[in-house]
């Protein structure tokens, strides 16, 4: 027994709880693991909601789905996994650009939902051999970076149970308050705005604009819901008063045809706005290799910060440094190149039918573009095998003993 775990074991139990309640689902485990004592004394932290959940839902649409209406929740994580020890295959890469970026939904049997980082859609028909059945977590330091939550169908048929509800476009929910009841906000028939407490009997509908344009994003944030619309129109809802306010007003630079993401990034809020033009009438040089992949890839990101004293969306014009945003319908996140230089800094990655290459193979990226926001450049994540090598295929250096997944599931340890 090594000296840290040893001053572990002889902590007081108080401060024992009080440092394990600051700590993260899996440094938890790996604390577990550690040895048998700590094992002993250190509590088993508590399974994030899944599918199998019993918390029923009602349906925020008025017509029942499946029979029942009734809704569960649903949550993932995103994680990156970087080796503890030197492999052969780790020590053939530079140990600073060894990771890889995966998404998990944890079910209550134990067993995981692997699904796609960048989309959050499930691995379907994967190759033998793929991934591992299981990982052992003191091999590894794992790093969560955002969670995404989905509500699905609670219903009695089989031939429904755990299917995504498909009115529903994007959901954001609360941190648990005091008496153990949490908020869920949900965008659903793509223009309401919509939000339920536990132990409600029906949603609530949320005011946002006139209502006839797309409510665009939703986001949990510094202990409020905040919501934007088409117009850039954005607003803050309390999570136990449903209290709205308005933040920012509409603003015509953000109508037309461009798609809003509202992605959180450390202590700020940040608004992606992604844009595809037309080259009507344009002669475009093919033999001229950075003009033709702007013909081929045609879009334009802007990134702005929200300022609420301003109480405006100031458009971000030295980019973003040491980091990079992740934007899709499904889930937005960001991450510090700085502290995971596998990544490109300063871009945006994108999911977009444009950036497909294979229809055929839909691994993870298949569908990813990344914008440079210093020079404005775009090309499909299959261009550059030194990042997408991040998110497939899976690392040699991860475990590939025993069985390997079915069914889309594999277990964790």
């Amino acid at each position: 027994m090594d000296k840290t775990t040893l001053y572990w074991i002889k902590l007081p139990k108080d401060l024992r709880v009080s440092i394990t309640k600051r700590l993260t689902r899996n440094e938890i485990l790996v604390l577990r693991a550690t040895c048998n004592r700590l094992r002993y004394l250190v509590p088993f932290p508590q399974r994030p909601v899944s599918p199998d959940s019993t918390l029923n839902i009602p349906s925020p649409v008025s017509s029942a789905v499946c029979d029942s209406g009734l809704l569960s929740l649903t949550q993932s994580t995103l994680y990156i996994i970087r080796p503890i020890y030197d492999t052969p295959a780790a020590a053939s890469s530079s140990s600073s650009t060894c990771m890889w970026l995966v998404n998990v939904e944890e079910l209550n049997s134990g067993r995981v939902r692997v699904k796609d980082p960048l989309t959050g859609a499930l691995f379907r028909n994967l190759p033998s051999n793929s991934l591992p059945n299981s990982l052992n977590l003191l091999d590894y330091r794992v790093t969560e970076i955002a969670q995404s939550y989905g509500l699905g169908l609670a219903s009695d048929h089989d031939d429904c149970k755990g299917r995504n509800a498909y009115f529903v476009q994007k959901v954001a929910v609360s941190p648990c308050f005091e008496d153990d009841s949490f908020t869920i906000m949900a965008i659903y028939s793509m223009k309401k705005l919509g939000i339920w407490r536990k132990n409600d009997p029906s949603w609530t509908q949320i005011p946002i604009g006139d209502g006839r344009v797309y409510v665009e994003d939703i986001a949990f944030h510094k202990g409020k819901f905040y919501a934007l619309n088409q117009t850039g129109l954005t607003i803050a809802v309390e999570p136990k008063s449903f209290e709205v306010n308005e933040i920012v007003a509409p603003n015509p630079k953000f109508n037309g045809t461009g798609i809003k993401h509202l992605v959180k990034s450390f202590e700020d809020l940040f608004l992606v706005f992604k844009q595809i033009y037309c080259h009507d009438n344009v002669e475009i040089n093919f033999e001229d290799e950075e003009e033709s992949e702007r013909y081929l890839y045609p879009v334009r990101v802007d990134v702005f910060k929200l300022d609420e004293e301003i109480k405006q969306w100031v458009h971000v014009v030295n980019g973003l440094k040491d980091t990079s945003f992740f934007v899709d319908n499904a889930c937005s996140y960001s991450i510090s190149t700085k502290e995971f230089p596998a990544f490109r800094e300063n871009c945006v990655y994108l999911i977009d039918t444009l950036f497909i290459k294979d229809y055929d193979n839909k691994y993870p990226g298949w569908c990813t573009g990344v914008y440079d926001l210093k020079d404005g450049t775009v090309a499909p994540l299959s261009n550059f095998p030194i990042y997408s090598k991040n998110f497939w295929p899976p690392p040699s250096w991860l475990n590939t003993n025993g069985s390997r997944i079915e069914d889309e599931e594999c277990t964790s340890s």
